[in-house]
């Protein structure tokens, strides 16, 4: 077994004022009937995808990019305030490698549209070109699909 001794590590947070209520936009962000929707790269096939949403429990999203690379996202959450806030632990795995660990927060409160949702994530990063920033920009894309699928579902 090859040891990847190489580590980025940091912290980001990204934000998005959607105009739907705090329910609305935590279980839009949170329950896999709403998640498959908008929880996924450009192009991304779907393999593999299954959730049990309480404390203690996963999602497993696996899929494939048009280049034939595979990616599996395993998650656990922690705590789950309904409608509040979700802290989980994630690991990535790109085409068989360990990818990335972390730990993140959604908060959902009310915002001047609606709600404001603050996603917060401290990872740990392998791939020696990837790092807290690269991890922002496809954060960023996700809040940005978010925004849309919630604005074209709910309003």
């Amino acid at each position: 077994m090859m040891v990847n001794t190489h580590m980025n590590h940091g912290m980001l947070t990204a934000t998005r004022d959607v105009a739907v209520d705090q329910q609305t936009a935590f279980d839009a962000w949170s329950l896999l009937e709403h998640r498959r929707k908008w929880f996924a790269g450009p192009g991304w096939t779907e393999i593999e995808r299954a959730q049990d949403f309480r404390v203690g429990g996963s999602e497993v999203a696996h899929g494939a990019f048009p280049d034939g690379i595979e990616t599996i996202y395993q998650a656990r959450y922690h705590r789950i305030d309904n409608g509040h806030r979700l802290i989980y632990d994630f690991d990535m795995t790109v085409a068989g490698q360990p990818f990335s660990v972390s730990l993140a927060s959604a908060e959902f409160t009310p915002g001047a549209n609606g709600t404001v949702i603050t996603y917060i994530e401290q990872g740990i990063f392998f791939a020696p070109e990837y790092d807290a920033e690269s991890r922002a920009k496809g954060t960023e894309g996700l809040m940005d699909q978010f925004a849309l699928y919630v604005s074209r579902a709910f309003t």
